[in-house]
């Protein structure tokens, strides 16, 4: 019987709104794609044989590499059911020969290490560079097969737009056919895509920026959900974590987890001491079911999928990311039982199939080995044998083979695994921040294909509310160094330019956050050998007689050797109209030791615009000692909210978007004042909105109050605070 006859085949994606049936042309033209590649001899493949499992020998490496990249171009830790559920396999059937197979009405979760999109620029490193070149273009060939279908194409264009910048910059491209692999993962990690590309793609920036995204979309889900439908339990979002905590049968929450969440971590802990008295899983589970079973007969099956899918990437996190052992077959939801439940609701798409759940991984083809390779098969509820020779058909079409017996092929679910899961390399615990309240970071993956979550500067740079054009100079500035190591590696000459700073903003834009920030990018590119920041003031530099200013500004610069002196409103060391001011003896022996000490510190003022500009013309050496300048501008109002809702997280604090609206109303419209407080505006609004809170709640008897009662924000609480200034409010032209 021809294709086109054939009833349309379906790959439903758990986050997805729909099932996507799967046009029989697109799988033909693909699989031709795979065929050309595969009858080319000058294909890239692996000169060892066996290198890539279940794959006959000789397959292309770009034939591989559209069975890896298929379901994880659908989302990270991605949930896929329905008759194509395995979409690779069937993609690449011509050329995959599976030991075993696992059928049944289930699901496939799939899981990969973070930069999975490099998996062939990883395997090809020890090639010579036209081999290195054509993993590159071969990479971007792939990902660019997906474009057009719909569930994985926000993420395929991503890719392909991150891949042509790469090949439209020669030094960029120069760097994936000669460096080593850890630079060209950093240099993916921060530079290659663009904010929005981010978004769609955050585990690319590693571990623990998946981990972030994966609870910052629980948390949404979350709220979402629960104000549809209410939740019996009247879990929040901590409790809730708490829960999932439990079930993945974890005493306590990973590091990594309250690194993230910062003080609401103590709101989990708290929920877990509470959950030791009596805490049964199993009749949780079955509520939770239910609960969704409820969403979905209510007509609000978009959101229970968001929040299964959520909560399924946050259940693979903490049973199989974060801690020793095998990756999960995920515990909560119930992804059998909801599947069932979409399919009962309405007309659903019967003959799911469960394949097998690989984690690829970097494969170095040129070492033989698979750096922490691990395949797992994943068991999937009851038999189903028509299902499981569907699938079994689809890929023996693709490999012009006949269809196996599934009697003696296909392991079932009622018989038990196939095969038993093998153990995965734990990812280490993320390493303690000694900065209270300071951001978590991305882990930098080692070498060998290990992550770990070692504190990641530049991955909390990304994470910063607005302040485009400072990231996106940071970058160039990242690029730079990166680049002139390399070239000091072949030998070649360098252009190395002073790396001291001017930064020009109003009050609360984050100067002196980015200041610390670069403080440690610096460390971690080996620029600095400490990388810590010493803030200083005119009373810190200047003296109050003679003879006195200089030694107190050279031992404050000694102090920051190794690191960064951050001078904040440096304009005040020349005041107006005061042309014997001991400031000025203090700008003098800045200069001396900068220039004494080139490669030792990096030295960054700051301060209003105006000012900065009649600082820096005070003395002809500034000029030239100061060869960037990074502008912060003021935040809208959109970023002053986010500032607020972020703010309000980190304290633990539940809102509304009532409490939201009236954050926006106190808010001064531009232009706003010049000493506008901007990110500072934000944190006093926040915590007059708790002390008056608490002024609320003295009211009641304190044995009435719920933990709710005392996280909840209300409109009434949130009002200008009795202590700003003025001008925080008039209408003053602005800095310029």
């Amino acid at each position: 019987m021809a294709e086109q006859t054939r009833r349309p085949r379906v790959v439903d994606v758990l986050a997805a709104d729909r099932a996507w049936e799967v046009p029989a042309e697109w799988v033909a033209g693909v699989r031709a794609r795979l065929r050309e590649w595969g009858d080319d001899p000058k294909a890239l493949r692996p000169p060892q044989a066996g290198a890539f499992p279940d794959f006959v020998d000789g397959t292309p490496a770009a034939v591989w590499f559209t069975h890896q990249v298929a379901p994880l171009l659908s989302g990270w830790i991605p949930v896929l059911h329905g008759e194509y559920a395995d979409l690779g396999a069937v993609l690449a059937g011509e050329f995959y020969r599976p030991a075993v197979r696992i059928g049944g009405a289930g699901y496939v979760v799939r899981v990969a290490p973070t930069d999975w999109p490099l998996q062939v620029v990883s395997g090809a490193r020890g090639f010579p560079e036209e081999g290195r070149r054509q993993a590159l273009e071969l990479s971007r060939e792939v990902v660019s097969l997906f474009v057009d279908a719909p569930p994985m194409r926000a993420r395929a264009r991503a890719l392909v737009a991150g891949f042509d910048r790469v090949l439209a910059d020669r030094e960029a491209t120069r760097m994936h056919v000669a460096a080593d692999y850890e630079t060209i993962a950093q240099f993916w990690r921060t530079t290659v895509l663009s904010e929005r590309e981010r978004t769609v793609l955050p585990e690319l920036a590693g571990p623990a920026s998946a981990l972030r995204y994966s609870l910052d979309a629980l948390r949404d889900a979350h709220a979402k959900l629960t104000a549809v439908i209410a939740d019996d339990d009247g879990t929040d979002f901590t409790q809730l974590l708490a829960r999932l905590i439990r079930v993945a049968g974890l005493a306590t929450q990973p590091a990594a987890v309250g690194q993230i969440l910062g003080i609401a971590g103590w709101d989990v802990e708290h929920a877990l001491a509470d959950l030791r008295k009596g805490f049964d899983p199993h009749v949780w589970l079955a509520g939770n079911t239910a609960w969704l079973g409820q969403a979905v007969a209510l007509g609000n099956e978009g959101l229970a999928r968001e929040w299964a899918a959520a909560a399924t990437r946050v259940s693979v996190h903490l049973a199989g990311v974060l801690e020793k052992g095998v990756w999960p077959d995920p515990e909560v939801p119930d992804l059998g039982a909801f599947f069932r439940l979409l399919e009962n609701s309405g007309p659903g798409e019967a003959g799911g199939v469960a394949q097998d759940q690989a984690a690829p991984v970097q494969l170095v083809w040129g070492s033989g080995r698979a750096d922490g390779t691990a395949e797992r098969l994943q068991e999937t509820g009851p038999a189903d044998e028509q299902a499981a020779a569907a699938i079994e058909a689809a890929l023996a079409e693709a490999a012009d083979v006949p269809p196996a017996d599934p009697k003696t092929e296909v392991a079932t679910g009622e018989a038990g695994p196939a095969v038993m899961p093998a153990d995965v390399p734990a990812e280490p615990k993320a390493a303690t921040d000694e900065a209270a309240g300071s951001e978590p970071a991305t882990a930098t993956g080692a070498d060998d294909g290990s992550a770990s979550y070692e504190l990641d500067a530049l991955a909390e740079l990304d994470a910063l509310i607005g302040l485009e054009s400072v990231k996106e100079a940071v970058r160039r500035m990242v690029a730079e160094i990166r680049t002139n190591q390399r070239r000091k590696d072949f030998g070649l000459p360098t252009q190395d330019r002073a790396r001291h700073m001017v930064f020009v903003g109003k009050p609360g834009t984050a100067k002196t956050t980015i200041a610390r920030l670069l403080g440690r990018i610096y460390h971690q590119l080996g620029v600095l050998e400490k990388g810590h920041v010493v803030e200083v003031d005119r009373s810190d530099l200047v003296g109050p007689s003679v003879g006195t200013t200089a030694p107190l500004t050279a031992a404050k610069f000694r102090e920051a050797l190794g690191g960064v002196l951050f001078v904040d409103e440096a304009y005040t060391l020349v005041p107006e109209n005061m042309p014997g001011d001991f400031g000025l003896e203090a700008v003098a022996t800045l200069l001396k030791m900068m220039e004494d000490h080139r490669d030792q510190c990096v030295v960054i003022v700051a301060g209003y615009h105006r000012e900065m500009q009649r600082f820096m013309e005070s003395n002809t050496g500034l000029a030239s000692r100061f060869s960037k300048l990074l502008a912060f501008s003021e935040y809208d109002n959109d970023q002053l909210v986010a500032i607020f809702e972020l703010q309000a997280r980190q304290k633990g604090m539940l809102y509304t978007d009532g409490v939201l609206a009236k954050v926006r109303q106190v808010i001064p419209p531009a232009p706003r004042g010049h000493n506008f407080g901007n990110g500072r505006f934000i944190r006093n609004i926040l915590e007059e909105a708790i002390s008056n809170q608490a002024t609320r709640l003295a009211l009641r008897d304190p044995e009435t109050l719920t933990e709710r009662d005392l996280r909840q924000l209300l409109p009434e609480d949130v009002k200008p605070t009795a202590s700003m200034r003025a001008e925080d409010y008039l209408f003053q032209k602005p800095g310029t």
